[in-house]
């Protein structure tokens, strides 16, 4: 008997680390503000972006705020092995959400993207039950968003062309 008592004390732990090994969103708040603007600024995440002007600080700061306030809105942090590993928001119009994710800089190209993205369906349908469809606006060479998304089930729908004008 006190056998099956150790091995149940035993397993909780081993699923714990099973846990923050495998990785786990959980709703960001005002603690990850300085952590998210370093990310939204990294060189590469505004490259990806379609703004790819720098943040200012103190935008940022309102722009999160009313963030975490939004019933149309919202922001994960996913966790791998205890660490803040990347960040993806939705934002819910109607039946649609649009994500928006990134992963910090030192943990790209080790399969976080796709472990995020995936967790973040049942999120979304835990979160918001209404929504049907998810979509992701991804630039042309942002090769491993495109592979994510590809590798999680997303179809591409279409391309969207434009053509800037001059005012001359």
């Amino acid at each position: 008997m006190s056998s099956s008592v150790k091995l149940s004390e035993q397993a909780v732990p081993l699923w714990e680390n099973m846990v923050r090994a495998m990785g786990y969103l959980r709703n960001a708040d005002m603690q990850d503000l300085d952590l998210l603007f370093g990310w939204v600024n990294e060189r590469s995440v505004r490259q990806n972006a379609f703004s790819s002007q720098s943040i200012v600080y103190e935008e940022h700061k309102k722009w999160f705020k009313n963030l975490l306030m939004s019933h149309n809105a919202r922001q994960y942090i996913y966790v791998s092995d205890d660490k803040p590993i990347g960040q993806v928001r939705v934002s819910v119009e109607g039946e649609d959400a649009e994500i928006d994710y990134s992963i910090c800089l030192q943990e790209r190209d080790k399969g976080h993207g796709k472990e995020m993205i995936s967790l973040l369906r049942k999120q979304v349908r835990q979160d918001f039950p209404d929504v049907k469809k998810l979509i992701a606006r991804v630039k042309p060479g942002n090769t491993a968003s495109q592979k994510v998304f590809e590798d999680t089930g997303y179809a591409e729908k279409y391309r969207l062309y434009e053509l800037q004008l001059s005012d001359s």
